[in-house]
């Protein structure tokens, strides 16, 4: 813990020097707050984002802390820097060129054991997109973060144990409805609008079981439902994509760039969940894959073979 201690004290020294906008702490490293209230206590005038899944006791509230939650489920360090810096910049904590210290490590460890270093815009592929700053104008950052967790929860553990590949399209949804059309009877149709908003938890079965289903959902940036089993025809697609996507992020990345829609996919392949805004790719977060681990690809491709064992 030690070690820890002086990670945090020294990203606050690096912080003030470089003039960084915050520094970033996933928080779900400690078992209790206990550190975190002591480097609170110690530096106050150092900005915190703290960033937590919410599986542990409340974090400290202070003035200048703000909190950041991301799914909760298990993932990669990076992806944890990624969609807490996602999220943070559709919420308007974080701007273009703001420099950010991101500090991770393994849930539940009371270890910190990586530092990143970004600046906004510049470092990671998830913000080369130049509309990225402007999300929440079309999407409630809230409906955003729902539809993501809900995306890297199926990425991960797929649909009653087996992998599960979908899209989903959210804000600008009457330009997007104009160029599509159903695969399938709407299952949404005909419902009442307090039923059918992706933020009600108890809509959450619905949404994984119609994940199975060929096509997208259709979300409104307020978080209304208005469609699934979606095949998206845009007239034109998005810029080239790196090779092994296929046709959902195709169809995601030509949606997007016609309207001003942002479009989440979930690869059935990899698990990997991709976002994408004005045709191109915004960021990528990877289906952790623990050395000797398999999941149900390689159930699927390597049929009676043992499990080896994994772990975090």
């Amino acid at each position: 813990m030690n070690v820890t201690r002086d990670i945090l004290h020294y990203s606050a020294e690096m912080a003030r020097k470089i003039g960084a906008r915050a520094v970033v702490v996933y928080a779900d490293v400690f078992s209790g707050s206990d550190a975190l209230g002591e480097f609170l206590d110690a530096e106050p005038d150092v900005p915190l984002v703290l960033v937590t899944r919410g599986l542990h006791p409340p974090l400290p509230r202070r003035e200048g802390v703000d909190v950041v939650r991301v799914p909760g489920i298990r993932l990669t360090r990076l992806g944890q820097v990624k969609i807490a810096v996602l999220l943070g910049f559709s919420r308007g904590l974080f701007q273009k060129g703001d420099r950010l210290i991101c500090l991770t490590g393994i849930a539940g460890s009371g270890a910190l054991d990586t530092i990143v270093f970004m600046e906004v815009g510049e470092e990671f592929e998830m913000f080369a997109a130049t509309g990225a700053e402007d999300i929440s104008a079309h999407v409630n950052p809230e409906v955003f973060e729902r539809v993501l967790d809900l995306a890297v929860s199926l990425g991960y553990e797929g649909r009653e144990g087996k992998p599960v590949g979908t899209t989903f399209v959210i804000g600008d949804t009457e330009a997007v409805l104009a160029r599509s059309s159903q695969m399938v009877l709407n299952p949404f149709r005909g419902y009442p609008e307090e039923e059918r908003n992706i933020l009600d938890p108890a809509l959450e079965p619905t949404i994984k079981e119609f994940a199975a289903i060929d096509g997208a959902f259709v979300v409104r940036g307020d978080g209304l439902v208005e469609a699934a089993g979606v095949y998206l025809r845009p007239e034109s697609g998005g810029e080239p994509l790196p090779r092994g996507l296929g046709t959902r992020h195709n169809a995601a990345a030509g949606i997007t760039a016609v309207t001003k829609a942002v479009a989440v996919t979930v690869s059935e392949s990899t698990g990997t969940v991709t976002v994408f805004r004005e045709g191109k790719i915004l960021m990528e977060v990877e289906r952790p894959r623990p050395i000797g681990a398999w999941g149900p690809r390689e159930d699927r491709l390597f049929p009676g073979l043992r499990r080896s064992g994994g772990g975090e």
